[in-house]
């Protein structure tokens, strides 16, 4: 089924269904399970439960001692706009701080079971301000029975047999949760199932009291397409395409520049570079391809092994296969050492400790990658061109590992945004290389080695089409999107800072953001990281241009908040009529605006106290702008 998405002016509604998305050789997978919203005054309203689902460009003081403990204050303040009756049904489930401050991340909980997809996550500037809110929380949660009738082992067999599942098991879980995204609410099992055959990372929904299965999905990310010895890391070498042999020789795709399963010859050769392999692991004189930032594992077919060897040197070449082993090592582990080591930004796997796992030969030998949110893996297919051989494959799948990685499991599928995410980290890297010029059409190209040719048709990132007309059927096609603008704001202001709000702001999103939500979460990153004014008009201006509508954001602010002996407004928040007292009788011009920057309201004042009815207006949050001849004042709303 195609999800449609209806706009008119400042409304969108997408409805709520499991949308198949298709890879490169036309398998299906079920990929979303989209929340029904519209916005109303700005504000991106929940269809179902009439909350508001995403606050942004706010700047809100908040008390506490700790990250937590201001993501608390602000709910406490704020829970009667979103819907909370009673605060102690949230849960800490995840938290974390980095260079745009801090993401506190609280699931919804009854009697102390988890909601499916109910989560609310505070983002924290630096300076100790909210500066964005996603919130997913349910208030429509039926009070139900939390104790199962069924024992979670019958619902394992029950989900195992559903898929048919066969072979190898290489990761399973399974979790008791309140699901309500049916007519009433259950109690579920979510059982995670990742196995040789069928491959994916199937997650099965069974009924906690009835057995019944409620849904089966392959939730995997597709590109489309005993002895007790002491370990140390060390430095070995190895033969790499530093992004694929087609860009390392400037040509195309033809000639003595083909698959030719697996053969190589003295060209493909030539586009090989040697490099050193950081902080492999030696255990007893064995070599592994295991370090602090990427670990080789075995966990789908075919089952090649580890490649592990005597010697620190692995050079070999893409008629063996240890080469995809070495290449797969050597850029993700390039990868996550530039957002840890050269961004700043610390990111380790949440599912395990150590290096990103990674099994260079996979999915069946089919011709395809993914990712796997289950047991936070990746694997590489080997149909035509071995995936493993291009970095962009690599790379992209890691973008879909990162983004996992960066949300505690909240990353999103909704509107090709995952898709889009593991495109641009994959161009960001490759165009780092400067192998191709400007005008050159393949320095727009995604998966150069790999696509682009008889194989598939590849991806790029100069997509013409705009948001959110241009959004079709296909996540793939719609992440395109994404990306191209991203890589636009990429040329302008440089890798680095690009890299770094990419990051930053995706890591506010949460399990059902599209691509307009993560626009304005980004920007925020770059304003919290205080990026200068420029930088920020360049963000503004691509996203904007792109389709995507930002909250209004005036860079310098310019605007200076004064105490509140000077000014004071009451209640707030209003379910009615604010009040607003000055200090003085001097003329002044009050202003209400949405979280647009639209004007709602506009008065000119010549005396000291005003009322405003807020009665008609939607719930949201709104900013007061009081000019006079010398400052301008904010001040924030909250309609409840």
């Amino acid at each position: 089924m195609r999800t449609k998405i209806i706009l008119s002016f400042f409304f969108i509604a997408s409805f709520a269904s499991a949308v198949l998305s298709q890879d490169k050789k036309g398998h299906k997978h079920l990929q979303t399970e989209e929340i029904a919203f519209y916005y109303a005054d700005g504000i991106k309203m929940n269809t179902k439960t009439q909350t508001p689902m995403l606050l942004a460009n706010l700047n809100d003081n908040v008390v506490g001692n700790t990250p937590t403990e201001m993501a608390l204050d602000w709910i406490a303040k704020h829970q009667t706009l979103l819907g909370i009756k009673d605060i102690s049904n949230l849960n800490l489930s995840f938290k974390r701080s980095s260079l745009s401050g801090h993401n506190i991340r609280f699931q919804q909980t009854l009697n102390n079971v988890p909601v499916r997809k109910a989560q609310i996550t505070i983002h924290i500037s630096p300076n100790n301000k909210v500066t964005y809110v996603n919130n997913l929380f349910d208030p429509l949660v039926e009070q139900i029975s939390t104790s199962p009738a069924l024992s979670e082992e019958n619902a394992y067999n029950i989900a195992y047999n559903k898929i048919g599942a066969q072979g190898r098991l290489s990761f399973s879980t399974n979790q008791l949760m309140v699901y309500n995204q049916a007519e009433h609410t259950q109690l579920i099992y979510k059982v995670v199932i990742e196995s040789e055959t069928p491959i994916g990372s199937w997650e099965i929904l069974v009924n906690a009291q009835t057995g019944n299965v409620i849904s089966a999905a392959d939730k995997a990310y597709y590109y489309q397409k005993h002895i007790d010895a002491k370990k140390t890391n060390v430095n070995g070498t190895g033969n790499v395409f530093l992004s694929d042999p087609l860009s390392a020789a400037g040509v195309n795709y033809g000639g003595n520049y083909i698959d030719n399963n697996d053969a190589t010859n003295a060209q493909l050769n030539a586009a090989m570079t040697s490099v050193t392999l950081l902080d492999i692991n030696e255990t007893a004189g064995v070599y592994t391809l295991k370090g602090p930032y990427a670990e080789i594992v075995d966990e789908e077919s075919p089952f090649n092994g580890l490649y592990t060897q005597n010697t620190s040197n692995f050079n070999f070449n893409r008629s063996d296969d240890a080469f995809e082993a070495v290449n797969t090592y050597y850029h993700v582990d390039n990868s996550m050492r530039y957002i840890n080591e050269t961004l700043g930004i610390s990111l380790t796997p949440y599912q395990y400790s150590g290096g990103a796992r990674f099994d260079p030969h996979g999915l069946g030998g089919a011709d395809n990658s993914h990712y796997t949110g289950g047991s936070g893996s990746l694997a590489f297919g080997e149909g035509c061109v071995d995936d493993a051989e291009d970095a962009d494959v690599i790379i992209h799948e890691l973008g879909h590992g990162i983004h996992d990685w960066l949300t505690g499991g909240n990353s999103s599928p909704f509107e090709g945004l995952g898709e889009g995410v593991g495109d641009y980290w994959a161009q960001s890297y490759g165009r780092s290389l400067n192998q191709w010029t400007p005008s050159d059409v393949q320095n727009q190209w995604m998966f150069n080695w790999d696509g682009h040719n008889v194989c598939w048709g590849g991806r790029v990132t100069n997509y013409t089409a705009s948001y959110p007309g241009g959004l079709v059927g296909s996540i793939h096609t719609n992440g395109q999107i994404w990306a191209t603008v991203l890589m636009r704001i990429y040329d302008q202001i440089g890798r680095t800072k690009t890299d770094k709000a990419f990051l930053e702001g995706l890591a506010m999103t949460g399990s059902s953001s599209g691509q307009q939500d993560a626009a304005i979460a980004v920007r925020q990153a770059a304003i919290d990281m205080e990026y200068d004014c420029d930088d920020i008009d360049v963000f503004t201006n691509e996203f904007t241009a792109t389709g995507y509508v930002l909250p209004d954001f005036d860079c310098p602010v310019g605007i200076n908040e004064i105490t509140k002996d000077n000014i004071k407004i009451y209640p707030n928040p209003t379910k009615n009529k604010i009040n607003v007292v000055l200090s003085n009788n001097e003329n002044s011009q009050i202003t209400l605006v949405d979280n647009l920057g639209r004007i709602i309201y506009s008065e000119s004042l010549n005396t000291s106290e005003k009322e405003i009815d807020m009665t008609k207006l939607s719930r949201g949050i709104y900013s007061l702008l009081i000019r006079t001849d010398n400052k301008v004042i904010s001040k924030k709303i909250v309609k409840q």
